[in-house]
């Protein structure tokens, strides 16, 4: 990085507990550690810092958590050892960045964004989000058997559990419904997804905004 290039990324205690993540929507307690992320304003002039739990920003914003990581070097090496392998992964899977949480089908109107069958009430299924605009953007949820296809890998027990994001009552049919995967959709696209072109052109542009407002 040059040297007068300004650092926009950063791992600090949190110096009161007023602030919320930007990932999980939870309060970060007052001396918790906390990643924070300097991005251009886009409600105004300027830029604005944006707060993460450590595991929130390892799992949704892994490309700007890495750089800080490593600068950081956190005293407990368990625990920066297993953030970085949460982010690396969420590089080499980018969809990964968009996983929310698991949760019960309140309904049984909603489609899976991949397969677009129904997802009937009361099963688990997957919620999905973006980061746009300083804040997490639902766009919508996915069977639990559709995960490896969507996200490029079934691996995400420890993620969930890492954010929080699953209940205790739920792990045991979780666990039983990653295991068995359903194949990808012919042709690398599900029927509903007709706009995937457009998805991910806007995607690409909302990450070239994140690194910094440019559009190379």
């Amino acid at each position: 990085m040059p040297a007068s290039e300004p650092v926009r990324t950063r791992i600090e205690p949190a110096s009161t507990g007023r602030a919320k993540c930007r990932g999980c929507g939870r309060k970060i307690d007052k001396g918790e550690l906390r990643f924070g992320e300097v991005l251009p304003n886009p409600f105004g002039e300027g830029d604005a810092t944006y707060y993460f739990h450590l595991a929130c920003a390892a799992c949704m914003r892994p490309e700007g958590f890495l750089p800080a990581l490593e600068r950081a070097a956190l005293p407990d090496g368990a625990m920066a050892a297993a953030l970085r392998s949460l982010a690396e992964l969420g590089i080499q899977h980018r969809r990964l960045t968009r996983l929310a949480r698991a949760e019960r089908a309140a309904s049984g109107r909603a489609r899976c964004r991949l397969c677009h069958d129904l997802i009937e009430k009361n099963t688990l299924r997957f919620a999905l989000q973006l980061f746009e605009d300083g804040r997490m953007a639902p766009i919508g949820t996915i069977h639990v058997q559709c995960a490896e296809a969507y996200f490029g890998t079934a691996e995400l027990l420890e993620r969930l559990e890492r954010l929080g994001a699953v209940l205790p009552e739920d792990r045991p049919e979780l666990v039983t419904l990653l295991a068995n995967q359903r194949p990808a959709p012919e042709g690398g696209s599900a029927p509903g997804l007709a706009k995937a072109g457009v998805e991910a052109e806007a995607e690409s542009e909302s990450l070239k905004r994140d690194a910094g407002g440019n559009t190379r």
